[in-house]
């Protein structure tokens, strides 16, 4: 009997793959490997025969790789009947005929469900029942399922399996999760779970179902749409698009296929940001790839240049363009000529080819697709802004309607085309609530009966706080300037009783500079992604980075190497130690907080948040921790007692990406995207405070001098305020934005780093 023998050229698979094999989950390429490997090794042909309880196994795995069975044999006449069955019942399945060879849907392989119990469902991933596929673009499969945890029909977007080797394409999907998980607002599809598929390996992300169609469905369904219609798509646009740059995101693919329509009121949600990318976060995209619809391209994109977010707002123009007149702005017959004239070419204005088309409408497109940035709208709300004002004034404009980014301070200093009376509708939505619920309502009749309780403007309208008018003077120029190369400051820590100072780099790595000397001391390591965030136990022993390869990273800092490293589901913005060093909190990309025992290694999960979490930062006495998102809220949780609901601080427009307490622990700091620094009651959540930090984007808050000074960093410069007499006593302007700034323990150094890479240190005493 001749030896037993395996592969040459592959070792044997554990127990666990070839158990996958025998059930088919897994990827055609591993699939393949292993079943070459078991055609050639009598060992895990045994294996296999004893995992399926005998049989002729290895007989029945030749056959399988045949195109057609024996003819004498039993599947010969099963799988013919089974295709005769499907050729007479397929037109009457679910009461339409299945897709024909020409439906781009009809190739869609999905081998990697698993079987479901009931036989109208196409089979199972994870706790989802899928039902049908929805659509399949470059990076993935989208599907429609059933949740039946939370009872709800929601949209699963699984990588195509045909990527699931390739690290780089897995990547960009994980990346396209976590962008889509990390901002919210009315006008994104939202994004509820992101997960790996245990039985397949594949990640996916759980969304919104929508229930409606593409702008693309509707302009092929009905040719082009009113001028309304398309103010009313445009405003809800920009205002989706105002939440997603404020979270730093930028979508890099908007056109009509990505923009739907959700029934029945057509409210618009913008989707699929598979080209999104962090805007700190180039390392994938910096290969020569152009990304992007060349229809809808900016014309920076159509060069292959950098990119920021005014990019979204030229194919925004674009999109409108198309939606208003019927036919795209830069059409022709080969993508090169497209991008041609993207590139050089100025479309005829809206109003000069369909003269129903009002002029108001025909400028603001017009500005969306100036080909120089400076020359656009400088940010998607002031746009949203502009297309409400014109709907309001053609009494075209239900308050309820208004985004809520649409309010005072939302418009650049670039003006709008021409001048008008700034108008609030936000605030306009609040008073017109109580009379325009008794309109509804009234005209319903016997349909609903509702008696509502009286409601005052008062309750709604946000009452205004004097701002602080900034001095022009510089401060004192810095005492030390470090000056590193390794890309943007996130993460900004002192180590106490030392002169050194810790930064966390967008390249992942992490520095240690001498303060007296002016000179790195140490380098960590490069970590896999930007390092976010950094933070110094109160003994000086450790040090904690959070980053986004899905891990925070616990360094000792007397030894300088690796001393725990706890696990994340997903990216991790934020990391912060207790005061008393034993327990460690955690802000991630998936809307939670982890408070971790360091000892043990076991977190509790605090849930309340929609979207990442920027920052934390824990009490005095450790009883308290308060975290700040990009929901637009500042949450403080209650550490004795877990299951108590977070006090809310939700005064900001817009994101929060900074928070602080006092050394006293009586009041808190945030900073968020609308540009303001604000200062609250600890125990109440009442709003104290508010400063003008910058015109928008304010990222991080430091309390110094035993309480009595806030310091912020913002998009343009570095301010310091006397908290007693509300008077800015410190300013300094610098070329590029400021990402986070710290006082150090004594009070009076203080230290920001920012998009330059620099960190700046100045002697306030």
């Amino acid at each position: 009997m001749p030896a037993e023998t395996t592969h040459p050229h592959t070792e044997c698979p554990p127990t666990a793959d070839l158990d996958r094999l025998v059930r088919g989950r897994l990827a055609e390429a591993r699939s393949a490997v292993l079943t070459d490997h078991v055609g050639n090794c009598r060992a895990c042909q045994a294996r296999l025969d004893a995992l399926v309880d005998g049989g002729d196994l290895p007989v029945h795995l030749r056959d399988s790789q045949k195109d057609i069975p024996p003819r004498d044999s039993a599947y010969y006449k099963a799988l013919a009947a089974a295709e005769e069955e499907l050729r007479v019942t397929k037109p009457l399945l679910n009461g339409n005929p299945l897709q024909d060879e020409n439906d781009p849907l009809a190739d869609v392989r999905l081998e990697f469900l698993q079987p479901s119990d009931h036989p109208e469902h196409l089979g199972k991933l994870g706790q989802f029942r899928v039902l049908r596929v929805v659509g399949q673009g470059g990076m993935g499969i989208v599907l429609h399922a059933y949740d039946p945890q939370l009872q709800r029909d929601v949209a699963i977007k699984v990588i195509d399996p045909k990527l699931a080797n390739n690290e780089v394409a897995r990547q960009r999907f994980c990346r396209e999760a976590r962008a889509a998980a990390s901002v919210t607002h009315d006008n994104l599809v939202a994004v509820h779970q992101v997960d790996e598929d245990e039985a397949s390996g594949l990640p996916y992300l759980v969304m919104q179902l929508v229930n409606g169609e593409s702008l693309e469905q509707r302009l092929r369904r009905v040719g082009k749409l009113s001028p309304l219609e398309v103010a009313r798509i445009g405003m809800q646009a920009a205002a989706g698009l105002s939440a997603a740059h404020a979270g730093g995101l930028i979508h890099r693919d908007i056109k009509p296929g990505n923009i739907l329509l959700e029934s029945p009121v057509d409210r618009v949600k913008l989707t699929d940001f598979g080209l999104a990318r962090a805007a700190e976060d180039v390392k994938l995209t910096r290969t020569g790839f152009v990304a992007g619809s060349p229809l809808y391209m900016s014309p920076e994109q159509a060069r292959g240049d950098e990119v920021d977010h005014r990019a979204d707002l030229f194919s925004l123009g674009s999109v409108l363009y198309e939606a208003a007149s019927g036919s795209p702005a830069f059409d022709a017959k080969t993508p090169l000529a497209v991008l041609r004239r993207v590139a050089d070419e100025t479309p005829p204005l809206l109003h000069t080819i369909i003269p129903d088309i009002p002029e108001w409408l025909s400028d603001i497109v017009a500005k969306l697709l100036a080909k120089n940035p400076d020359d656009r709208f400088q940010n998607a709300a002031e746009v949203a802004e502009l297309f409400a004002t014109e709907l309001a004034r053609v009494h075209a404009l239900s308050p309820l309607d208004v985004p809520a980014e649409v309010c005072p301070g939302s418009r650049s200093r670039s003006g709008t085309l021409r001048p008008r009376q700034h108008i609030c509708w936000k605030k306009i939505a609040l008073r017109a609530l109580p009379w325009l619920g008794g309109a509804v309502l009234g005209s319903l009749g016997t349909w609903l009966i509702w008696t509502p309780t009286p409601i005052t403007v008062e309750k709604l309208v946000e009452v205004p706080i004097a701002i602080p008018t900034a001095t022009l003077e510089q401060g004192s120029p810095p005492r030390a300037i470090l000056r590193g190369d390794s890309g943007a400051v996130w993460g900004l820590a002192f180590i106490p009783k030392t002169d050194l100072i810790v930064l966390g780099h967008e390249d992942g790595t992490i520095k240690i500079w001498d303060l007296k000397q002016q000179a790195p001391y140490r380098t960590l390591g490069r970590m896999g992604g930007s390092v976010w965030s950094a933070d110094v136990s109160a003994d000086g022993h450790y040090l904690v980075s959070p980053c986004d390869d899905s891990r925070v990273t616990v360094w000792n800092l007397d030894t300088f190497e690796v001393e725990l490293s706890f696990p994340q589901p997903t990216s991790t913005k934020a990391a912060v130690f207790s005061p008393d060093g034993r327990s460690l909190a955690t802000g991630d990309r998936n809307s939670t907080v982890r408070v971790w025992d360091i000892a043990a290694q076991i977190p509790v999960s605090l849930s309340g948040h929609r979207g990442t979490v920027h920052a934390l930062a824990y009490s005095p006495d450790g009883t308290r921790l308060a975290s700040a998102g990009s929901d637009g809220t500042a949450k403080v949780w209650n550490l004795t007692d877990t299951s108590a609901k977070p006090l809310n601080l939700d005064q900001h427009k817009g994101s929060v990406y900074g928070v602080a307490f006092s050394s006293d622990g009586t009041r808190i700091a945030t900073a968020g995207w609308d540009g303001t620094a604000r200062v609250w009651n600890a125990n109440r959540g009442t709003q104290l405070q508010i400063f003008r930090a910058a015109d928008r984007d304010a990222w991080s808050v430091s309390f110094g001098n035993g309480g009595k000074w806030l310091a912020c960093a913002a998009q343009d410069a570095v301010r310091v305020w006397d908290l007693e007499t509300g008077k800015e006593i410190f300013i300094y302007r610098g070329d590029g934005a400021f990402h986070t700034v710290r006082f150090a323990n004594d009070g009076t150094t203080l230290a920001a780093g920012g998009r330059d890479g620099t960190v700046r240190v100045w002697d306030l005493r």
